[in-house]
Formats: structure tokens, sequence, C-alpha cells
């Protein structure tokens, strides 16, 4: 067992831990995320080979009309985004909201309901709203890392003055 902190004072063992688990979590939930982003980004390359179907050469297709493999090739690219950036997020909600939103407009797109065209924009605003939270977590990622970081150097400095106090009352005798 690890212990952390003084045993004569237990409080000191519960904010050190605090602190390591906040110190531990947070990247791992968050500071990933480009990396699973660049993963995903392979995944897709994979899905057009896999699929035939490449938004960037669909622009052939009439405006409530969905691509050979386009469907499939959609369900691969929600599969490489569950795999690769939901893990690495502090907002996966988010993401399976929008890969359902997706789902809901392509429908859209074959039901006459809504075009391609306007699919794309709205997938755009989703894209940016996605880059937004991302920016906003790693700023929150830091913000509690420094937190806790300042935590963890207050309690070694209180500790620190204990033992120098400890150290000087025999002195003083």
């Amino acid at each position: 067992m690890i212990y952390l902190g003084s045993r004569k004072r237990p409080g000191t063992r519960v904010i050190c831990v605090i602190t390591l688990i906040v110190i531990t979590a947070f990247p791992a939930a968050g500071q990933n995320i480009d990396k699973g982003r660049k993963q995903t980004g392979e995944h897709i390359k994979q899905c057009t080979e896999r699929h035939g179907y490449n938004p960037e050469t669909a622009s052939s297709l009439g405006p409530h009309e969905l691509g050979a493999g386009e469907r499939e090739w959609r369900e691969c690219v929600y599969a490489g985004v569950e795999k690769y950036v939901i893990p690495n997020t502090l907002s996966p909600d988010a993401y399976r909201k929008a890969i359902a939103e997706d789902r809901e407009m392509t429908a859209s797109v074959a039901a006459g309901k809504i075009t391609r065209v306007e699919r794309k924009a709205r997938v755009q605003k989703l894209l940016d709203e996605m880059d937004r939270l991302e920016k906003a977590n790693k700023a929150k990622i830091e913000r509690q890392k420094e937190a806790a970081s300042r935590l963890v150097q207050q309690e070694m400095q209180r500790q620190l003055d204990v033992t120098r106090r400890s150290m000087m009352g025999p002195l003083g005798r």
C-alpha cells in the first residue's frame, strides 16, 4: 500500500490522493484528443477504400441522392469516432449526439426532406462546435492541473514547515 502524507494528519493523505487522481485522470481523458482525431482521419481513409465512397468526389449526386456505399461509409466513420475520439474526450456525449444527428440527416436526405448541401453545412457547424468544445476541455484540464500543482506545493511547504518546527523544538531546549 502506498501511503501519502502524514500518519499523524490523515487529511494530508486525502489531499495528496485527490491531487494524484486529478493529475493522472484528466490528461488521460482529454489530452489524447489530437491523437484520437489523427487516428480517426486514418480510419476515414480506410473507410473510403473499403466502401468506395468519398464525400469529396460525390458532387455529381442529386440533392436528395445518397452515393453508392455512402451509408456504409458513414457508419464506418462513426465507428472510428467511437473507437478513437470518444475514449479520449471529456465530452463523449457531444460526439454521440453529433453521430445521431448525422444519421438522422442522412435519412432525411434520402427521404427528400433536406438536401446534401444543407446536411454538409450542418455537419460543418457540428465539427466547428467540437473544435470549440475540445479547446475548452484543454483549457479546463490545464486549469485543473495548475490548481492541483498549487495544492501539492502548498501541502509540501506545510509539511516542510511542520518538519522544521519539530526539528527546531529540541534545539531550543
